[in-house]
């Protein structure tokens, strides 16, 4: 009697052993593949509405590409920045002079960039000069006329000599305004290139004779 009840307690000892160390990791194995194969299942199922919205996908690519062109061909590219500062300069004091303003300051402060826009660009200080009604009209044409520009700061000065004096030239604009440009880098010409490759060759010097035996 005492020999059955040790062989039947042996017993339940191996059957939980294989249970703890055999069935449980199957197990335990088994549920990781599943939640694997789920993850597999749902990507292939994205993967395939990819596949099959795939003309939409890249109509819609091609759409915001042509807005996002559009955008950016507002901002003209630059290869030379003081060219770019003289060409805005000569912009502005056209459009000033064709509204009885006179620039009487156009400073170019700092350069900064935009990297998420790929755009760089120059802040300036301007100051215009003229009668209130004409300084009011060339701020809208500068935002009309120079869509690159971004004016962040007006501030207006008079001499304070009363209503009937506006129409004189009796007002200052000071503005600050960003110009954005879109930089590029000019390539050097082929020929410059060629002259400074061979420029860059040394030859080898030749093997020096050996003496007398």
């Amino acid at each position: 009697m005492a020999d059955s009840r040790v062989r039947w307690l042996l017993g339940l000892a191996l059957l939980l052993v294989v249970l703890r160390f055999v069935i449980v990791p199957w197990a335990g194995a088994q549920v990781e593949k599943r939640q694997q194969l789920e993850v597999l299942t749902q990507r292939l199922d994205r993967s395939a509405g990819v596949v099959e919205d795939k003309a939409e996908i890249l109509a819609a690519q091609g759409r915001l590409s042509k807005v996002s062109t559009a955008a950016r061909a507002i901002f003209p590219e630059v290869d030379d920045k003081e060219r770019f500062r003289l060409d805005a300069q000569r912009l502005l004091s056209g459009i000033a002079g064709r509204g009885d303003v006179k620039v009487a300051l156009f400073d170019w402060i700092v350069d900064g960039e935009s990297a998420k826009a790929g755009l760089a660009y120059g802040r300036v200080n301007a100051s215009l000069q003229g009668p209130l009604d004409s300084l009011v009209a060339v701020h809208g044409q500068i935002e009309g006329e120079m869509p690159f520009a971004a004016v962040r700061e007006v501030k207006l000065e008079t001499r304070g000599g009363g209503a009937s004096e506006l129409a004189a030239e009796s007002a200052t604009l000071l503005l600050v305004i960003d110009l954005f440009y879109r930089p590029t880098f000019a390539k050097a010409p082929a020929t410059a290139t060629a002259t400074a490759t061979a420029t860059a060759t040394v030859a080898a010097p030749a093997p020096a004779s050996g003496a007398g035996s």
